[in-house]
């Protein structure tokens, strides 16, 4: 059902430790010493803390130490000054909620678990759980679930394969007061009277992107955004979220059907695989982009969701037999001009791709951005800013067949009752949905207030329990 995937993942990287500055350095930052009063906070809060260890999350002002307490092992995030704002207890799988046992199982079957982790309070309670997991294909993912087993958050690191020689993206949270005043503009015009319910703060080499979670009229909305406030990544999850959104995805060549991969043997005979994107709606692939190398020229090739061929394009001007070098960039490093040209143009929209192309030693900037109404535009511009030309890619996806009609209390599923009295309890009922697909039930999406915090919760066409978001 309404499923929705955000960028992101989290990353130790440990070290060996001593009792000096020195010696406590990351192995990865060997010129940054750790503040000493960053060293002090875990001294202090924690003085049986043994096999002491730190590293870097952002360059002199966010780490991450790692010790042992008895026979626990345990991390903390601390900034320069001192002050922790996270903790955690490693546990195992076994120690988790069921129904967190069944959201990884019902929608991560096949994917390793890497690391449980218990978050906790300053007295040892327990304030939620952080884990993360290794998808098909190597992929990264981090779940941050509160007590009650309910997805707060969900980050991936999406890098397809990831440069050669950079460093994992690494996390951590801030209070919502600590965003750019951008971004806090953006969600203010956007949803008005809303509820944050986590922040978080990726980085990526020098690069900045915040995570957003928010709580909007029944619904959680999920952004990413860079460090100016471009719309990286958005999605929605709830009872007002829009059944035919359309989701894009990078791939790997892995992740190319055995269709596509026969296409291109045949009519690109050695072609070279670049990079790709998927377009899905409710679920489904419905168009593959694909970007190829072949006959020292670059192809973006367009497939239908069987995989059929579609169109192609040529990457660069065209008419030399140069192999045209594209570079992927970050939005924000995008000229000024650009930015406020796309801001103009396109009211609501999130980024692609950007990138840049060198072709006859003339840099083209190359960016595709994804509108409101699920339409994807093109558009190339040269190194002044100044657009050269704009292509509207026509996606034809299926008409969406999938209807909501209200749920009543009275009418809920005795199957869906006994799931929340077991998980929430003292619920009460706040509004529900049911979904058909052609006059048959795809499921049921319920809200629901436990206390002061909202959630959604969905279950199948047969009540068992899906997923669950905190709103």
């Amino acid at each position: 059902m309404k499923k929705l995937y955000i960028l992101l993942f989290f990353v130790g990287g440990l070290l060996g430790a001593c009792d000096s500055v020195k010696d406590l350095q990351p192995a990865r930052d060997l010129d940054e010493a750790i503040p000493m009063a960053t060293i002090n906070a875990i001294k202090q809060n924690y003085p049986e803390a043994t096999k002491v260890r730190f590293s870097t999350i952002e360059r002199n002002r966010i780490f991450q130490s790692d010790f042992d307490v008895r026979v626990e092992r345990m991390s903390a995030v601390v900034n320069h000054l001192g002050v922790i704002s996270e903790m955690y207890r490693q546990t195992a799988i076994v120690t988790l909620p069921d129904n967190i046992k069944t959201y990884l199982a019902s929608n991560y079957p096949n994917a390793a678990i890497i690391n449980v982790s218990q978050q906790i309070s300053r007295d040892a309670k327990i304030e939620g759980f952080r884990i993360s997991i290794k998808e098909r294909g190597s992929k990264d993912i981090t779940l941050m679930f509160d007590t009650t087993g309910t997805l707060i958050m969900l980050v991936t690191d999406d890098r397809i394969p990831p440069p050669a020689g950079t460093l994992p993206p690494k996390l951590y949270f801030i209070d919502k007061n600590e965003l750019p005043l951008l971004i806090k503009d953006f969600l203010a015009k956007k949803h008005g009277d809303f509820r944050y319910i986590k922040v978080g703060v990726i980085i990526e080499n020098d690069a900045k992107n915040f995570s957003v979670v928010i709580g909007d009229n029944f619904t959680t909305y999920d952004y990413l955004f860079d460090e100016k406030g471009n719309v990286l990544k958005s999605g929605s999850f709830g009872i007002n979220a829009p059944t035919g959104r359309i989701e894009d995805k990078p791939l790997a060549i892995s992740d190319l059907t055995n269709k596509i991969k026969v296409y291109l043997d045949k009519e690109y005979k050695g072609w070279q695989f670049e990079r790709g994107v998927s377009f899905s709606q409710n679920g489904i692939v419905q168009v593959y982009n694909v970007l190829i190398t072949y006959d020292r020229k670059q192809f973006s090739i367009q497939f239908d969701g069987e995989s059929n061929f579609l169109k192609r394009e040529q990457i660069g001007s065209g008419g030399n037999d140069n192999k045209y070098d594209v570079r992927l960039i970050q939005p924000r490093d995008l000229p000024v001009t650009i930015s406020i040209f796309l801001a103009n143009k396109h009211k609501d929209f999130r980024y692609i791709q950007a990138a840049i192309i060198t072709d006859k030693g003339k840099k083209i900037y190359w960016v595709t951005i994804l509108n409101n109404n699920n339409i994807t535009f093109d558009y190339t511009f040269d190194d002044k800013g100044i657009m050269l030309n704009m292509k509207e890619i026509e996606m034809k996806f299926p008409e969406n067949k999938i209807t909501d009609k209200p749920l009543e209390q009275k009418d809920i599923p005795s199957k869906v009752k006994e799931y929340l009295d077991t998980n929430y309890k003292s619920w009460l009922f706040q509004k529900g949905i049911v979904a058909y697909i052609e006059n048959r039930i795809l499921g049921y999406i319920v809200a629901i207030k436990v206390g002061n915090e909202y959630y959604y919760v969905s279950f199948d066409a047969n009540a068992a329990f899906i997923s669950a978001r905190r709103g």
